[in-house]
């Protein structure tokens, strides 16, 4: 029996199934890359999950759950209290209340605090 020996280097002799296994898992990357939440909606109303509102926002899950306990942000909790959902509603008035436009006065303020606590960590 000969041996055939493959140069995965030449494109033309790469499996095909190799190429869209790597096609695949590279469309996969990409999604799990994306900032979005998936879009879950129940009667009509949007639904967030907390990995969902993690993701929407780029807080931990520590950060949601001090933003729970702190009753900053509502949310809805099943009756044995092991699910936890948040509406959009509850998401939107959240964002309302804790961020502002750059442009504004305060939107100003922030960015100039920002600032001056960004060069407070310069090694430089």
């Amino acid at each position: 029996m000969k041996k055939i020996e493959i140069d995965y280097n030449d494109v033309g002799t790469f499996p095909k199934f190799s190429r869209v296994v790597v096609r695949i898992l590279l469309e996969m990357l990409k999604c799990m890359m994306k900032k979005q939440p998936p879009v879950l909606s129940l009667n009509g109303r949007m639904v967030f999950l907390t990995e969902h509102v993690m993701k929407l926002l780029g807080f931990s899950v520590r950060k949601i759950r001090q933003l729970r306990a702190d009753d900053e942000i509502e949310y809805m909790i099943s009756e044995d209290g092991s699910s936890i959902i948040h509406l959009e509603s509850h998401v939107q008035d959240y964002i309302d209340r804790t961020f502002v436009s750059s442009r504004t006065p305060e939107g100003e303020r922030r960015k100039r605090l920002r600032g001056e606590r960004m060069k407070n960590f310069d090694t430089n």
